[in-house]
């Protein structure tokens, strides 16, 4: 897996990445190559949950944030775990980590990027991952697509063919296990060929913040939608961006691939980190009073999946 990525009138680069030795059992799914983009200046968080208090954000560091015990890890019926899938994401952010530290030094030196073809094709591909494997995401396809009662009738199923082989003692970890074991099988569903053809179609368009104090935040569930000032003064419909780093955001856009370059002001910064806030049960930044006043000031609206993304596969 490969990605390029080059400024106007400088030479392309490219970067490979191979798997990793070790199987980690913990899996975060918010990779912490974005959360560092986030940190402040001792490289560390502050966040919030909405199960503390409002106004009280904690500080810890990138590791211990954003992560769940065996998340991507399936377990095989004698019990061994498969963790190909967290090898997988491993890679991608890899190849990830250099797509966005580049395109981040590109665009603060105030030049345009230009992805080559492979640097397209790979962005695509991590936007589809990135966007639909979190709890949160995975929990509002669950519910979008009426999965607990297909789960229940697997369940019965597999319990009557365990008894009937001689099976005493059921596994009391059986429902959690089959479940987990469906999202994983979900998440490692690569994107359709329709979808990607889509994506051919689809540029970059590249936001910056320039007011100073000012600071993205990132949610346990990417990405977020919120107007954008169009160059003529009126405001676009919601748009679904991305925060790349506490001071860059990112959008899909029409017309083929192409990356278009701008800046968000004081308010286009609010409401786009009250939108990244209001579908997500924790929140992180780089300052604990930009923290504090999204936790009290962006009420909980959760992660709606609707019919195109359903049928598209990304949230």
């Amino acid at each position: 897996m490969a990605s390029g990525l080059r400024a106007r009138a400088s030479c392309r680069y490219s970067v490979s990445v191979t798997g990793k030795a070790t199987k980690p059992k913990r899996h975060h799914f918010i990779p912490q190559m974005m959360l560092r983009h986030f940190a402040d200046d001792d490289g560390r968080l502050w966040f919030w949950r909405r199960d503390f208090p409002p106004g009280e954000a904690r500080n810890t560091s990138t590791a211990n944030l954003f992560v769940e015990k065996d998340l991507y890890t399936y377990v095989r019926g004698d019990g061994s775990k498969d963790t190909a899938l967290e090898e997988f994401f491993a890679q991608m952010e890899g190849a990830g980590a250099v797509f966005i530290n580049s395109l981040a030094r590109i665009v603060r030196a105030g030049q345009v990027p230009v992805l080559t073809d492979a640097a397209w094709d790979f962005w695509c591909r991590f936007y589809f991952y990135y966007l639909k494997r979190t709890p949160g995401a995975i929990a509002a396809y669950r519910e979008a697509f009426d999965f607990e009662p297909m789960l229940d009738a697997a369940m019965v199923k597999v319990k009557h063919e365990l008894r009937a082989n001689g099976g005493d003692e059921i596994d009391p970890d059986l429902g959690r296990i089959m479940l987990r074991n469906a999202e994983v099988v979900a998440q490692s569903v690569p994107p359709s060929p329709e979808l990607l053809e889509q994506f051919k179609e689809m540029g970059l368009a590249v936001v910056r913040i320039q007011a100073k104090r000012k600071s993205f935040i990132i949610g346990d569930v990417p990405g977020a939608e919120a107007p954008f000032l169009r160059p003529d003064g009126t405001k676009s419909p919601p748009m679904l961006f991305l925060p790349l780093t506490w001071d860059i955001a990112v959008a899909l856009i029409g017309g083929g691939r192409r990356v278009e370059v701008g800046t968000v002001d004081r308010d286009q910064v609010r409401t786009m980190n009250v939108a990244t806030a209001a579908r997500a049960m924790t929140i992180a930044g780089r300052a604990e009073e930009l923290v504090n006043s999204l936790a009290t000031g962006a009420p909980y609206s959760g992660v709606v999946i609707d019919r195109r993304t359903r049928e598209n596969g990304a949230a």
